[in-house]
């Protein structure tokens, strides 16, 4: 699948270039250095998307990052190529930008609260342990 990046001024050939390079980055597990950029509310999209106020990119993907005032924090991860991140890059996107210790869920909501306007992938890094676990909290002796 190749992306339509013409309106950022890059030609078809400049497209699959990047494109390209994505796939070897991710392959190689080579991302870069993350890359911050912080701005005011309101700046990026609307509705709820205008409530992020950082975003974090690297070589491969592109992550938009709001705190809610419950203090959940939202990571919603996307890359040029919209392929969808594997298990194992999530996981790496949750300990590099909120800690290996953070605890982080991705949600499945009702289907009359889907929004599916752009190939992007969340997380929500919780603030307290969850009620459940991949272990049930008893110990094997």
């Amino acid at each position: 699948m190749t992306i339509d990046l013409t309106p950022y001024g890059l030609s078809k050939r400049e497209q699959q270039k990047i494109i390209k390079r994505e796939r070897i980055n991710r392959a190689r597990g080579n991302w870069g250095p993350w890359q911050i950029k912080e701005f005011s509310k309101g700046t990026v999209g609307h509705g709820w998307a205008a409530e992020f106020t950082r975003a974090h990119k690297n070589d491969v993907f592109s992550v938009l990052d709001r705190t809610l005032s419950n203090g959940i924090r939202h990571l919603a991860i996307t890359c040029l190529s919209e392929v969808r991140p594997s298990w194992p890059e999530m996981q790496r996107i949750k300990d590099e930008l909120a800690g290996p210790t953070a605890t982080a869920v991705e949600v499945y909501p009702p289907k009359a609260e889907i929004i599916d306007d752009a190939d992007m992938y969340h997380l929500w890094v919780v603030t307290t342990s969850l009620p459940f676990s991949l272990f049930d909290n008893r110990r094997s002796e």
